[in-house]
């Protein structure tokens, strides 16, 4: 709330106290990850609440990093709202008791590497996002509140690729680590399951934007709205991880 007001004023108190108070946020939230860590002897990463809570953790994480280097504020009114999104159920949805923390240090691998992955793609996604709205404004001459904080297009597009570059091994490592720990209770490396069958497009997808990126040039808008789609892919794939 405060990041979206400072979007609107423009005033720099208010910038900091919305730092301040995600810092104050993200503290009480690492304190919640590690005391269910240590009451479940595991990290908290077995049902999908507790996934889009983690996600949730990184993003605001990201979010202060960024602050902290680059004094980019504006990020934060994209960010936090999705951040705030995705914590929400597991403060109102109630634990299944019958589901039993997942101990496997490969499991562990995979889910952390993957949802870290996830957060590279959202990130990616929002910049694209904000790209489009910025090229949009410049098109139309509608310069308002908004194209006056938002970074230059050169800096969203170079912004745009490093967490696509980020987010790739990330997600390669987790695929890889997911299937070796697939092979500890299947017995089986791959099974194509939807789940592994989606998991393995949104590789290829990625795959695809970075070779088109570095070899055919592809860039500004192009490169934006395939941010955009990757993350909806992304979106499916997580829901089938916990389905």
């Amino acid at each position: 709330l405060f990041f979206l007001i400072y979007l609107i004023s423009k005033r720099r108190t208010l910038a900091v106290l919305s730092v301040w108070v995600t810092a104050a946020g993200w503290a009480g939230h690492t304190a919640a990850l590690i005391g269910q860590t240590v009451a479940l002897g595991a990290l908290p990463l077995a049902t999908i609440e507790q996934g889009m809570a983690f996600i949730a953790w990184a993003l605001a994480l990201v979010l202060l990093a960024v602050e902290l280097r680059y004094r980019l504020h504006v990020l934060g009114s994209f960010i936090l709202p999705l951040s705030f999104l995705l914590l929400l159920p597991s403060g109102v949805i109630r634990a299944n008791a019958d589901t039993p923390p997942l101990t496997s240090a490969w499991f562990g691998v995979h889910a952390v590497f993957s949802l870290l992955g996830f957060v590279a793609f959202a990130l990616a996604c929002i910049i694209g996002v904000m790209y489009l709205a910025q090229n949009r404004m410049l098109k139309t001459k509608r310069l308002n509140v908004l194209y006056e904080q938002l970074p230059s297009l050169e800096l969203l597009d170079e912004m745009n690729q490093g967490t696509i570059l980020l987010g790739f091994p990330l997600l390669t490592i987790g695929m890889l680590s997911g299937a070796i720990w697939a092979s500890q209770i299947k017995g089986a490396f791959w099974s194509w399951t939807p789940k592994q069958t989606l998991t393995l497009v949104t590789w290829f997808f990625y795959l695809v934007i970075l070779h088109g990126r570095m070899n055919f040039g592809w860039r500004a808008k192009r490169a934006a709205w395939l941010a955009i789609v990757g993350f909806a892919v992304v979106g499916l794939t997580f829901l089938y991880a916990f389905g």
